[in-house]
């Protein structure tokens, strides 16, 4: 039935021109920003699932985080460590060369300044060798450092309880100065560079632990960001494909509207 009261043709044209702009906004959307879900009407249940893998990632990054501080602080110890052990080898070789007959004890008081001085560097090598203010080679370190995103995982403790001043090792007393004392030297070192050996091989230890806990931790990244892509990434090429079928019905709806409206003005002409 000709009606000039209610023109359906042009209001289902409009309507499906309406819905079909939509669409064109979403794809545009989507294509602008590379992601699939730009509000909770694209895909409610697919954001919600996206964002607890989100909270997820962000909880193994900071436990990635969390591994790479934890080998900083086992490189700095070792690191300290390695300094103490090179200045042993040091005191061994004075206290042997002073040990032995060749020398004089004038001589031996000259080796012992020196001998003095390298066990003042240990303590000083000891004080300084810290991780923001916290001190790692003094016998107190101990933490604690997560490495998971599980929370029901347990974290890996980092504890250095050996104390490698001086007094720790045992050497606070020791000197050159008679071949007698120098003898004594040479076992009290022998032993410090055995502690302090041991000390470089359970922070090794602990080192490789955390290697490993990292390797963990990028594969762990890897597989949740390839899961986040799956709800997320857009595909450009299907989005390319709807932008191309949308553009065409765009086309036709609005060709649909303009012959709507040209038959009404022609029916109207039945009045005149």
């Amino acid at each position: 039935m000709a009606s000039i009261n209610t023109n359906m043709s042009a209001t289902l044209a409009v309507s499906n021109l309406n819905k079909t702009t939509d669409e064109m906004t979403s794809v545009l959307t989507a294509m602008s920003s590379g992601q699939s879900i730009n509000s909770a009407s694209d895909d409610a249940a697919g954001l919600a699932v996206y964002t607890a893998m989100s909270v997820d990632y962000a909880a193994w990054e900071q436990a990635g985080d969390n591994a790479e501080v934890a080998t900083a602080i086992l490189e700095t110890a070792d690191g300290g460590l390695a300094e103490i052990a090179d200045i042993l080898e040091r005191m061994y070789e004075l206290a042997s060369q002073a040990s032995s007959g060749s020398v004089t004890d004038t001589e031996r008081a000259y080796l012992d300044d020196e001998f003095q001085e390298l066990l003042s560097q240990v303590d000083s090598i000891v004080e300084s060798t810290t991780y923001f203010d916290t001190a790692l080679l003094d016998g107190t370190y101990d933490e604690n450092f997560t490495v998971s995103a599980d929370s029901a995982a347990s974290p890996i403790a980092v504890t250095i309880g050996t104390d490698f001043d001086t007094t720790g090792l045992g050497l606070a007393a020791a000197d050159v100065t008679t071949s007698t004392t120098a003898a004594a030297a040479l076992t009290l070192i022998e032993t410090a560079i055995e502690t302090v050996s041991a000390g470089r091989a359970s922070v090794g230890a602990m080192m490789s632990r955390f290697d490993y806990a990292a390797g963990n931790i990028d594969t762990a990244k890897t597989n949740l960001e390839s899961a986040m892509s799956v709800y997320m990434d857009a595909d450009i090429a299907q989005l390319s494909a709807d932008q191309t079928e949308l553009g065409v019905k765009m086309d036709s709806a609005i060709q649909a509207l303009s012959v709507s409206n040209e038959n009404l003005e022609k029916l109207s002409r039945l009045l005149s």
